[in-house]
């Protein structure tokens, strides 16, 4: 039976998470989406993405699937956070497809455990244990013991643990195919497989490296070696004295004295020029104090000036950090519209997503509409030509008893006929009659032609009346329409109106005839009508059958139509489960650039502070290079002054050596510091390019990778001239330092502007002058 408080405290915790919904129970995590949505919160720059099934309802295999996806992020993340090793407390192997099938309590407590241990070792570990003073007590005390048994776990914690691991692994090994468990071993040997091969690869990358090194430092060491030679053969050749250590002492006494003679002349001009000027001198200091006042005026004109310069070299650096704040809010706001847009492009993108998908379903119902319309059409021109069929036969029935009734009306017909000559016959005086007979057939067929005769001539009489009777009816309309003023009629109008009239008597009589012979065949023809009237009925009757039929076909079409109707409502929830989907990618791309932005904004942080410290730094090392240089400087021309002055005393050669000593052993400290210092930007620079090198993944911005590259490129050839300066200056100091130890070496002593550009001359000849001269442009172009 599952552990009750436990789970309640587990519960109470997840619900301080901001998920949207409350959780009531452990049937609410059994699917992983909740679950997926607490480690996103956790940490979002390792759980990324989605799950890898989106609707996990449908099948507890699918629900499993997402949980073992979540459960191997989830122990890799635990290994990270831990140093490579779980809490020996932890159960690292929940039954996932119970969960996922019956969502067992039990263990859903095990898996939540896992992310309790995750949660308080993640970034936000201090936002979490805020949250957890802020439930209950019985709360707090539970994820304490539960934290500390999964920290310190007693031995009888640890033999269930290891009982419900077997107890698992045997229950998979005995639910799990053979088949599937090599496919699972041949898998892990591929991954590790591939592991070790970038593993190799990256050992060769490095081996690699370290032989371009190698030779890079062989070349450097032969180049010192070479360095190391010479110098030993120019200090043996010194010591030896077979080399020129010094110019011709007496030309150079000869040219020192025609230089004496020259100056002594000129002290004399000058001193009769000193003369002229005290004149000069006094006239001017009369005028000078009459214009005291216009130089009291010109002082204070000088330090407003000043002051207004100040006030001006104030008023540019404040205008020039205006201009950079100006420039900051800039990129700022372009960084903003950029995110809005960026904003704007996901919103059109998710509401074309909706558009097609709500047209690709259209489409769909249409596509199964047409499908049930052919199929109504095809049934429906089915019955069309059923029906003609009953039409066509019906028809041929009509026309079949016309053609009977036809036949029967000439049979009657004629036998009228035959009846009316025989009544002739009796009613006509007595006649002898013949004593034999004639016979019947041929009286009849005769009496049959001459009545077919008889009728033809009435139709064509009947057609006669009618055309007479439309001339009639013509000629009374006229009449009726003639206007009251009209002229009156002429002769021959009148005549052909009486004739007219006549006939017209003439035509009333022979209708009167036409009429008695015509109610004849009404009759006979109301007959037909009836029998007419009789297959109407029945034609009527099939028809109505046929209305029936039609109306279960459209039965039918309402059926057809609710389905449809149910289809789209599964498909419009689908929709909507889409576009949850869709919302919580929105939600993960805005906490991505949120979190990219506060990552820019640190980057930032850190490159100012590196610049001043650099600065710092710089200055700080170039103000001691500089002190260490007047301080040779300064040691040189009391060596020159000696050399001159021929003293040979040993306390102040000692002194001086001293000092001398002295100054190189702060030179040498200050080359060292200098060399950390170049050695300490080096290690922030290899750090700042694994940084970049590691951005670079994730951003999609090439022009500002390249013009970074650039900066960074410059950056290190400023270093390596830096470097090539420091180490020409270090070796002038040891060849300096060297000669100096050196006994037999002569100072050389120059005075004048002459012997300065000669020993400048000679200065540049030697070969730490030429690498000076090659120096001192590019440390210029700096």
């Amino acid at each position: 039976m599952p552990n009750e408080p436990e789970t309640a405290t587990l519960l109470e915790w997840i619900n301080s998470f901001p998920l949207g919904t409350s959780i009531q129970s452990s049937d609410d995590l059994y699917d992983g989406v909740i679950l997926w949505e607490i480690l996103q919160d956790i940490d979002p720059h390792e759980f990324l993405g989605v799950l890898p099934e989106s609707s996990p309802e449908d099948h507890w295999v699918l629900r499993w699937q997402n949980l073992k996806h979540l459960h191997k992020l989830l122990l890799n993340y635990i290994r990270n956070r831990y140093d490579g090793e779980i809490p020996a407390g932890l159960s690292t192997d929940p039954d996932l497809k119970s969960i996922a099938e019956t969502a067992s309590t039990k263990e859903t407590n095990r898996l939540l455990k896992l992310f309790l241990m995750a949660a308080i070792r993640s970034p936000g570990a201090e936002s979490y244990i805020e949250r957890m003073v802020q439930l209950s007590t019985a709360t707090q005390e539970g994820l304490k013991g539960i934290i500390e048994e999964a920290q310190n776990p007693s031995q009888d914690r640890l033999d269930q643990i290891n009982y419900e691991q077997d107890e698992y692994k045997a229950r998979r090994d005995l639910a799990m195919d053979p088949e599937l468990q090599f496919e699972e071993r041949v898998g892990k040997l591929l991954v590790e497989n591939d592991k070790l091969s970038n593993e190799k690869k990256q050992l060769e990358k490095d081996l690699e490296e370290f032989h371009r090194k190698d030779v890079r430092l062989r070349e450097a060491n032969e180049l010192l070696q070479d360095k190391l030679n010479i110098t030993e053969d120019r200090l043996a050749r010194l010591k030896s004295g077979k080399a020129d250590i010094g110019p011709n002492f007496k030309g150079y006494e000869h040219r020192t004295q025609d230089i004496i003679a020259a100056q002594e002349t000129k002290l004399t001009a000058a001193q009769d020029e000193i003369d002229s000027l005290r004149i000069s001198l006094e006239t001017l200091r009369v005028k000078n104090q009459k214009y005291q006042t216009l130089q009291d005026e010109y002082d204070e004109i000088k330090i407003e000036r000043d002051q207004l310069a100040r006030k001006a070299n104030a008023a540019e650096k404040y205008r020039q950090k205006l201009q950079a704040s100006q420039d900051y809010e800039k990129e700022n706001q372009i960084l903003k519209n950029k995110v809005k847009d960026l904003q704007q492009h996901l919103k059109e993108s998710d509401t074309l997503q909706r558009v097609s998908a709500a047209r690709e379903t259209e489409v769909e119902n249409y596509r199964r509409l047409v499908a049930r319309v052919e199929q109504d059409r095809h049934e429906i021109q089915d019955l069309k030509k059923k029906l003609e069929f009953d039409n066509h036969a019906l028809t041929e029935r009509l026309l079949g008893a016309e053609e009977q009734r036809t036949r029967d009306e000439d049979t009657i017909g004629r036998l009228q006929e035959r009846i009316r000559e025989l009544e002739g016959l009796d009613s006509s005086p007595a006649s002898p009659r013949p004593s034999t007979p004639k016979p019947h057939g041929s009286s009849l067929e005769r009496d049959l032609e001459e009545s077919g005769k008889r009728e033809a001539q009435l139709n064509a009489e009947n057609e006669e009346l009618k055309k007479k009777l439309e001339n009639i009816s013509i000629v009374d309309k006229a009449v009726t329409e003639t206007p009251d003023d009209v002229e009156p009629e002429a002769p021959g109008e009148r005549k052909w109106k009486d004739e007219f009239y006549q006939c017209s008597l003439q035509t009333d009589a022979e209708l009167r005839d036409a009429h008695q012979r015509l109610h004849v065949d009404y009759t006979i023809m109301r007959t037909k009508i009836i029998e007419l009237e009789g297959l109407l009925e029945a034609t009527k009757l099939e028809l109505s059958d046929a209305n029936m039929k039609l109306s279960l076909v459209n039965k039918e079409k309402l059926e057809m139509v609710k389905e449809v109707t149910e289809v789209n409502s599964v498909e419009q929830t689908a929709l909507r489960e889409k576009c949850a989907v869709l919302a919580a990618t929105a939600r993960t791309l805005t906490s991505q650039l949120e979190v990219r932005q506060l990552q820019i904004s640190e980057i930032s942080r850190e490159r100012d502070s590196l610049r001043n410290t650099f600065k710092q730094s710089d200055t700080k090392l170039s103000t001691e290079g500089e002190a260490s240089l007047e301080e040779m400087k300064q040691l040189l021309e009391e060596a020159n002054a000696v050399r001159v002055n021929d003293t040979t005393d040993d306390d102040m050669t000692n002194e001086f050596l001293e000092r001398l000593a002295e100054t190189t052993e702060r030179s040498a400290e200050h080359l060292a510091r200098r060399a950390e210092h170049m050695n300490q930007q080096n290690d922030i620079i290899e750090s700042l390019q694994e940084r970049i090198r590691h951005y670079e993944q994730f951003s999609a911005d090439q022009e500002e990778i390249k013009a970074s590259k650039e900066k960074e490129a410059e950056l290190m050839q400023i270093i390596h001239r830096q470097a090539r300066e420091i180490a020409l200056i270090s070796s002038a100091w040891y060849d300096f330092q060297s000669r100096l130890q050196n006994g037999n070496i002569v100072l050389s002593r120059h005075r004048g502007a002459a012997g300065a550009s000669a020993h400048h001359a000679e200065a540049n000849r030697t070969w730490l002058g030429k690498q000076r001269a090659l120096v001192v442009p590019k440390a210029g172009g700096r």
